[in-house]
């Protein structure tokens, strides 16, 4: 089948699934839940084009299927912080904040790390290593880890029900306001890595090829990591962690376009990303009766998929 057909197989997927989750079990109040379902599905539209872009354009640097940016720590620094304000300002702080206020102050926390840290590794490494970048960031995620585990410990138990809440990815309340940022942030990242796709085409060969080919590696290098760490950022603030998201969507991506050309990948993630959460997001609404949150069924399948994945590659290497 030719990629731009999976393509549109892809899309015409995407709108089955949502024309379903809009219309499944309306009930006679089907105004009220149609409006809901519709702010839900925004949502979801534009945190799954953010964890699509930022994990494609995060693989072509690395070129690592296993490696995504949730490997920065960005989402436990995002739990560290939700759960560091309710242990010194209590609960009712952060039940209290804005939605757009929340959004502002976690985005920005998450990019000035991203910041600090980059800008510690350029000023100690002549050029950009990419893996001891990601030590870093593994160390400063299970730093983070920790740290959220010390401060929950040290809750009462109904304080700890909120903080524990705080760090699972949810659709569930929706504010067009934090929707309308997000879409704000991720729009000039989605247009800068569609006009550049031939960059990224030349990235994905490799450092030395692309130099070889003219590209300023490590310049191009820089500005993509910040932009992933801006679109992962806000996903994260709009929806919350989603550890195991990029990973799944990006390697079911790979599988189904046997190509390296960006301007195919690109929408392919995006659909790929949407699709996985509209249906996730059905099974928590109409099968699970929100029983559960949309983060436990993604890490339960990206985690089953990751292990697949390394069991697959640990059979290559004993072959080799």
């Amino acid at each position: 089948m030719h990629n731009r057909t999976k393509l549109m197989v892809l899309s015409i997927a995407v709108i089955i699934i949502v024309t379903l989750y809009l219309s499944w079990n309306l009930g006679t109040g089907w105004q009220f839940a149609v409006k809901l379902r519709l702010k839900t599905i925004m949502a979801i539209i534009v945190a799954g084009i953010a964890v699509g872009v930022s994990t494609l354009v995060f693989h072509t640097i690395v070129n690592n299927r296993v490696v995504t940016p949730q490997a920065l720590g960005l989402d436990k620094l995002y739990e560290l912080s939700k759960t560091m304000i309710i242990y010194f300002f209590g609960a009712s702080t952060l039940l209290s904040i804005n939605f757009v206020t929340d959004y502002l102050i976690s985005l920005l926390l998450m990019v000035s790390f991203a910041l600090l840290l980059y800008r510690f590794i350029f000023q100690k490494v002549a050029q950009l290593n990419i893996y001891f970048l990601l030590l870093v960031g593994l160390i400063c995620s299970t730093l983070f880890d920790n740290m959220t585990t010390f401060f929950q410990v040290l809750l009462d138990p109904d304080e700890f029900q909120i903080a524990a809440y705080a760090g699972f990815a949810s659709f569930n309340i929706v504010k067009m306001e934090t929707v309308g940022l997000a879409l704000l942030t991720i729009l000039p990242i989605l247009l800068y890595s569609f006009k550049h796709h031939h960059r990224l085409n030349v990235m994905a060969l490799g450092r030395d090829h692309a130099l070889n080919l003219g590209l300023d590696y490590d310049r191009t290098s820089r500005i993509l990591l910040i932009l992933v760490v801006l679109a992962l950022a806000s996903a994260t603030a709009l929806a919350g962690p989603m550890m195991f998201l990029g990973l799944l969507v990006l390697n079911i991506t790979l599988e189904l376009f046997k190509t390296h050309q960006h301007y195919i990948l690109l929408p392919g993630i995006i659909l790929v990303s949407i699709l996985s959460l509209v249906m996730g997001q059905f099974i928590v609404l109409h099968v699970l009766n929100f029983k559960t949150t949309l983060s436990v069924i993604i890490n339960f399948v990206g985690g089953i998929y990751f292990f697949w994945i390394l069991l697959k590659e640990n059979k290559k290497w004993q072959l080799s």
